[in-house]
This record gives C-alpha cells, structure tokens and sequence, in this order.
C-alpha cells in the first residue's frame, strides 16, 4: 500500500511539473492563433501546400482566355487565378526547378466576379469557405477592391460618399483578421486608380475621389504594418506599369510586353493571360518571404503555362464530356421501351 501511495504521488508531481513547463507553451500558442496582428504560423516546407485564392473579378479572370498559339482554330478557353497557378506548377513527372521533396500545390478557388454585387455577403462567404480549406496561403489580391469601389456597402447600403468608403474598407479588414487568427499568411494588395475604366466598366460614381483613394492606401499600409502575417503587393504601381506599356520588372525578373503581347484588357480595368501570370509571379515572390527553407513550386515561363493550362482545360473538357455520355447511356439503359412490360 505504501508502494502505491508512494508512486501515486510520483505520477501527481511528474503532471503537475509537466504542466509547469508547458503552461507558457500553451498561452504562446493560443496568444498567437487569436491575435491579428501576430506573426504568420507557417511550418517549414508547407507554405504552398493548400493555397486559397479569394477575391473579386480579377482573381476570378473576368475576360482571361487562354489559346494554342500553334493552332488559330482552337477556342480560347477561360482561365482564372488559380488556373495560372496550377499550370505554373509542374508535376513530379515535367522538368521543375522546384526541390523534389516539394508537393504540388493543392488550389482552392473561391474568388467571384460577383464581389461587386454584394461585398459584405460575397466577402464573408469566401473567408468561411477558406477557413474550412485550413488554407497553408491565401491570396487576396482584390479582396478589398469592392470595400472601396462600387455603389454598394457591406451592409447592403448605398455608398453615396467618400467617408463611406473608408469606413467600409474597415468591414473588408475585419474579414481578412479573421484568417490571421488562424495565423495564416495572407496576400493583399492596395487599391489602384481604375478611373481609365469609367465608361467602359465602371460608373464614374462606383470610384473613389483620388483624396479618398490616398486615404484608404495610406490605411491599408498603416493596417499592414501591423499584422506580419500579411504582404502587400504595391498594384498601384503594377498596374500604371502595365498601362504605360514599358518593360516591368516584377519578382526578380524583366517582363516585355513587345513579347509577351497585351497585358491589360481593352477595359482598362482586367489583366490579360499574360498580365494574369505576371500578377500570379509576383504573389507568390511576396509569398516566399514567409518561408526561406523552400523555392517556390511554380516556373512562370508563360509558354509552358500557356500549354499547361490548355492541356489542364482539354483534360477537364475531355472527363465531361466521357461522364455526360456515361449518364446519358446509363438513362438510356433504364429507360422504358415499347416492348417492356408495363407495370403492375
């Protein structure tokens, strides 16, 4: 009995000394995962693992097409995003210069061309939808566009002036904080001068006074400042060089429209394929920062993007088709015919 009592005391000062040690663990821990502006949690070689793409109708590649440039027949076929990205990351089996160990990225999609219409209901719905996917990156790059942009407010209000808009773009970072207690990294970008688009795609009173403009990026830099998690893409700057039709140097590297063709649509307010890779490489160059032990799983050669995500499309056109005719043959095997018995 002696014994017993004498080990039962053991065991009660080895828990009570292990909780000792790991108390200050768990009150970092959960300090971290419920704190906004704390450092991104990202465990070493998994950045890239499941990334979430979030946002409006450049995200989502509103007039993106992408076609064979070996043959002028094909029908271009529409292109997001996240379809740049998983043609811009080869397999196991394509030449890579990504290290072996690194798994292709899984993408999950969830950015809409709709965000214009509703930015409170549409904004919520794509953070719930990226929490659930436990996203390792997520890309916002437009996320708040439509939180400044527009007629209509997060409540579903009519945005009727510029104080609006600021006070509205705090509704889209309340969003975004959401991820950060997760400890996500997150992807954003400030809000461009788009007024070239006013007649062609936009309503002169969907866009801010340039005053307002100033306004909400110096807050979304102040914002930024404050949260590690998240990298800010200067779109601003991007999308005058875009515009201007000069070489950009974006993510290390020289991009030439002379080569590479249009990289902004006739709206004046969309990338092109080619502007949409150029967008895709310089996220994922801001991504990088979060983890050094790992080079990227993309290769943004646009030819071979161009050909993969072709050959991503046909694949997809090519299992649709073979289900529709496997439905379509399984109705016909079920189908009554003139000569079966009627029912009883």
């Amino acid at each position: 009995m002696q014994i017993r009592r004498s080990t039962e005391i053991l065991a009660y000062l080895a828990a009570v000394l292990i909780a000792a040690l790991a108390a200050p663990y768990a009150r970092a821990h959960t300090s971290r995962a419920s704190d906004p502006t704390a450092a991104a949690i990202v465990t070493p070689g998994h950045l890239y693992d499941r990334i979430a793409v979030i946002g409006a109708s450049v995200s989502d590649g509103f007039g993106v097409f992408v076609s064979d440039p070996a043959n002028t027949q094909t029908i271009p076929s529409a292109v997001n995003l996240s379809d740049v990205l998983r043609a811009a990351a080869p397999t196991t089996s394509a030449p890579t210069t990504a290290p072996p160990t690194t798994a292709t990225p899984i993408l999950h999609h969830y950015a809409s061309g709709f965000f214009f219409s509703n930015p409170g209901s549409v904004g919520k719905s794509e953070i719930d939808r990226a929490i659930a996917a436990k996203p390792t990156l997520v890309l916002a790059i437009d996320f708040l566009f439509w939180y400044v942009y527009g007629t209509v407010d997060a409540s579903g209000e009519v945005m009727q002036d510029d104080a609006q808009r600021s006070a509205n773009l705090e509704t889209g970072f309340a969003q975004l904080d959401r991820l950060l207690v997760n400890g996500t990294p997150v992807i954003i970008a400030d809000i461009p001068d788009m007024s070239d688009a006013i007649g062609k795609m936009l309503s002169a009173n969907q866009v801010p006074t340039p005053a307002a403009l100033e306004a909400v990026n110096a807050r979304i830099t102040a914002w930024v400042a404050t949260r590690p998690a998240v990298k800010l893409m200067k779109l601003r700057t991007l999308l005058a060089a875009l515009k201007a039709g000069g070489v950009i140097e974006v993510a290390g590297r020289v991009w030439d429209p002379t080569t590479l063709g249009q990289l902004l649509q006739r709206d004046q307010l969309h990338p092109t394929f080619a502007g949409t890779v150029i967008i895709a490489a310089g996220l994922i160059d801001l991504a990088r920062a979060n983890d050094l032990s790992i080079d990227p799983p993309f290769v943004f050669e646009i030819g071979d993007v161009t050909l993969r995500a072709l050959d991503a499309k046909k694949s997809k056109s090519a299992k649709a088709k073979a289900a529709a005719a496997a439905a379509s043959g399984a109705a016909k095997r079920s189908a009554p015919t003139a000569s079966s018995p009627a029912p009883q």
